[in-house]
């Protein structure tokens, strides 16, 4: 897999701290319920699984018998996850394996994955195989960020980032970054489209409806550890400072922005941290990721 995998050995706090922010449990009991109309045992694999993140919110919504395998390349994250699941009463399988290399070797009724293709050059690869470990008829399952959509979804109150136009600036950067590594922090929007590339049917998408929100007014001590959670799951805009302004604007240059800009997306992620620095008692914080949730199902004729 792309060498970014490889860092995530290194981010088991972040990932613990982040993906807790990503999900209603009862908008995913009213997907497997409701939309998606699971009702009998069924095998899932996932695809970049992380920490097992995934099987933690699946498997207590599915039907009692399914079982979750979960793949990924960080042999340290396969050892947390391995401890994490090591009590459940659930059914689970983790696998050391580079998702460029890995072959299922059993097919799965459902494959799914989380925050994963965003990460990984000409990712449309990892579909394919996702496509190809499900049953005729078994579902695929991504649910990806749009960059774009999720940093324009931010308030903090007292702080006005609309006024640096940061977006255009962003949005180039990304498409630069697209364009030279083939890694896409839009696909999210654009996952129909691959889906419907892919071969996939019965192809559909929802937002998911999980928004953080960092409130100051109630209990101190409730704001603060929501607040240093926000801070754990963010923390490389808490550590932007004035006196890396030389260092970071040198690097959004050689990544392709002009200097102008460059100047400008500094300037929105240390007023941002300065405001988390600042604010630690009173900050309010709304923030909706609108992570994308793309489904489609192998057609049952191809075998």
């Amino acid at each position: 897999m792309a060498e970014q995998t490889y860092a995530w050995n290194n981010q088991i706090e972040y990932l613990k701290a982040s993906r807790g922010s990503i999900w209603n449990d009862d908008y995913l009991e009213f997907l497997v319920q409701r939309v998606w109309k699971i009702d009998k045992p069924v095998r899932v694999v996932d695809f970049g699984c992380g920490l097992g993140y995934m099987g933690g919110l699946l498997l207590p919504a599915l039907p009692p018998g399914s079982t979750y395998t979960g793949i990924d390349k960080g042999d340290k994250l396969i050892e947390e996850a391995r401890s994490l699941f090591a009590d459940s009463p659930w059914d689970t399988n983790f696998i050391v394996a580079d998702l460029d290399e890995y072959i299922p070797e059993e097919q799965y009724d459902l494959a799914v994955c989380q925050c994963v293709l965003q990460h990984i050059p000409q990712a449309k690869r990892i579909l394919d195989k996702m496509k190809r470990s499900v049953v005729p008829g078994g579902r695929v399952v991504c649910i990806e960020l749009s960059r774009d959509v999720a940093n324009a979804a931010i308030h903090f109150d007292g702080l006005d980032l609309a006024e640096l136009n940061v977006l255009g600036a962003a949005q180039k950067l990304r498409r630069l970054d697209h364009a030279r590594g083939g890694k896409d922090f839009c696909i999210g929007i654009k996952m129909p489209l691959y889906m419907q590339r892919a071969g996939l049917e019965q192809i559909d998408a929802r937002v998911n409806d999980h928004m953080t929100i960092v409130n100051p007014h109630g209990d101190p001590q409730v704001h603060r550890r929501n607040l240093e959670s926000y801070l754990a799951a963010y923390g490389t805009v808490a550590s932007m400072t004035e006196d890396r302004r030389e260092e970071v604007v040198r690097h959004l240059i050689e990544r392709g922005l002009d200097e102008r800009e460059a100047e400008i997306v500094f300037e929105c992620e240390r007023k941002m941290a300065d405001y988390l620095r600042e604010h630690r008692e009173t900050a309010f914080i709304v923030d909706a990721s609108c992570s994308f949730i793309t489904y489609g199902t192998r057609p049952r004729g191809d075998e």
